[in-house]
């Protein structure tokens, strides 16, 4: 698995900040926990409408995320 951009640390950070494992994040937002995954670690990206999601869920910015 190679890393085709930058490992979203700050996306981790507000995951663990608020307590969430990767599985329940990922359901909040409906991605699958693999989907959440390989953005957390550079693999992918999200859409938009992901990021979008992932903010709502984290109660923060999507500049807080990347």
């Amino acid at each position: 698995m190679q890393r085709k951009y930058e490992p979203m640390m700050k996306l981790k950070l507000k995951r663990v900040e608020k307590g969430l494992t990767q599985g329940e994040l990922a359901k909040k937002i409906g991605v699958s926990q693999n989907a959440l995954s390989m953005c957390e670690l550079g693999v992918s990206f999200p859409k938009k409408k992901t990021l979008d999601k992932l903010a709502d869920a984290l109660e923060c910015s999507i500049a807080d995320l990347i």
